[in-house]
């Protein structure tokens, strides 16, 4: 009678051990501030008529940077165009990729170009980087103008 009952007690003890590995907080794995992480600074923009070249200084986890856009709105009266001091809301943005056309990194440094801007009109625009990793947030410039 006391070997029955020792078995489930032991039963019972071994469940409890074994479930409790199964416990604790489950999270998707973050970008490490230090390791994973970059931002982007603007160093340089330079419009000539429809065409935009920027120069970006990339800091902190370079090898990260999996792809670049210019996010940009036209700046008017018009419908659907901002305005000097209202909030950035880019209308549009080109995408660049890692080893694609028109991204182009050398040590820290990102050139991008773009040319489809309407040269009568201003623009405002910012970088924006993607990382790799996808949990990783976007990484912004500051906004700037452009003008014709």
């Amino acid at each position: 009678m006391i070997r029955p009952l020792f078995f489930r007690y032991l039963l019972v003890v071994v469940l409890i051990a074994l479930s409790g590995c199964a416990l604790g907080k489950k999270e998707w794995p973050a970008a490490q501030k230090s390791e994973d992480t970059f931002s982007l600074e603007l160093t340089l923009a330079d419009r000539q008529a429809r065409c935009l070249m920027v120069n970006v200084v990339v800091s902190g986890a370079i090898e990260r940077l999996y792809s670049a856009s210019i996010q940009y709105e036209v700046v008017g009266d018009g419908e659907g165009e901002g305005c000097i001091g209202c909030p950035f809301i880019p209308r549009d943005a080109v995408h660049f990729t890692r080893h694609e056309k028109g991204f182009y990194l050398q040590g820290n440094k990102l050139k991008l170009s773009f040319c489809g801007f309407d040269p009568d009109k201003e623009y405002r625009f910012r970088i924006a980087g993607k990382s790799e990793l996808s949990t990783a947030p976007l990484v912004y410039t500051d906004v700037f103008i452009a003008t014709p």
